[in-house]
């Protein structure tokens, strides 16, 4: 591997410190790297124009906690590139972390020593009056939430067509293995191996002694129907694919979730195993 690009949070890196460092480690080592601060900050993507990433290039660094990660792959979902975090942020589920030692991490890499990860994805749909709104995808949750105030929304689920539950809650959370450890970790959710693959389905605070997560299938198919709120007529929900992508969704508007056909591939430098990095994460010695 001999081709790199370098995408930063210039929010954790700063002035690009880390990231420049490794670009011209790489450089000094004969590969093609390339650091685009322009790659930040613009309106259609959120850290990544993927029309400004050179054909070439196999494998994307990136500088900052998982949500950089996250960004970064959804943005660049249709190159075939490989991924490694370096964490700059909080905990950092995804990302390495960046007190290890990046010259021999780099090494590795040059020299082609390390595992691969494939992550599933979610694919989303939101749909009016049978039509299609919106769509995107998702590696760690689609969220469906209320948009302002404080009322609980009225879900109804269907499962592969099949009528589940109605739900009164602030919202779902539809999780891949790896986003178990995310927003769905904190809502009460199971942890997950990340190279499982199935959904997992998470309530929001939901007003039911029975609002606990449930398991599905990679190969199942929930949908969402958004009730009509129940007091204020001009509340709304949303709809979100890793915390961003947001669609504003209507009464009667369905989000249909179910297994993407495109996944994230990830480089794996270290042998420690999933149970290891939870320990550690969550503390326990």
């Amino acid at each position: 591997m001999n081709s790199f690009c370098i995408i930063a949070n210039s929010s954790r890196d700063i002035d690009y410190e880390l990231s420049g460092k490794i670009c011209k480690y790489l450089k000094d080592k004969g590969a093609k790297c390339i650091l685009d601060k322009s790659f930040s900050n613009n309106d259609k993507y959120r850290y990544t124009n993927p029309d400004l990433i050179p054909e070439d290039v196999e494998c994307v660094i990136t500088v900052g906690g998982d949500g950089t990660l996250l960004q970064a792959a959804r943005d660049l979902i249709e190159k075939n590139v490989l991924f490694l975090g370096i964490n700059k942020g909080n905990l950092g589920f995804l990302a390495q972390n960046c007190n290890i030692d990046i010259d021999r991490m780099l090494d590795r890499l040059l020299n082609g020593d390390y595992k691969i990860e494939e992550r599933m994805m979610l694919k989303g749909c939101v749909k009016r009056n049978g039509k299609v709104l919106s769509e995107n995808v998702a590696l760690n949750d689609i969220v469906i939430h209320r948009y302002g105030g404080i009322r609980i929304s009225d879900y109804k689920v269907y499962v592969n067509d099949l009528f589940l539950n109605e739900y009164h809650a602030d919202g779902l959370i539809c999780a891949t293995p790896t986003g178990s450890t995310a927003y769905s970790l904190s809502a009460g959710g199971p942890v997950v191996e990340p190279n499982a693959n199935l959904m997992v389905m998470t309530p929001i605070c939901a007003h039911s002694i029975n609002g606990r997560s449930i398991i599905f299938s990679d190969k199942d198919m929930i949908s969402v129907l958004i009730k009509e709120p129940r007091y204020l007529k001009n509340e709304k929900d949303i709809v979100a694919f890793d915390g961003y992508a947001e669609t504003v969704l209507e009464p009667d508007d369905v989000v249909i979730i179910n297994k993407s056909d495109l996944c994230t591939k990830m480089i794996k430098l270290d042998d420690s195993s999933f149970l290891q990095v939870l320990k550690d994460k969550m503390g326990e010695k």
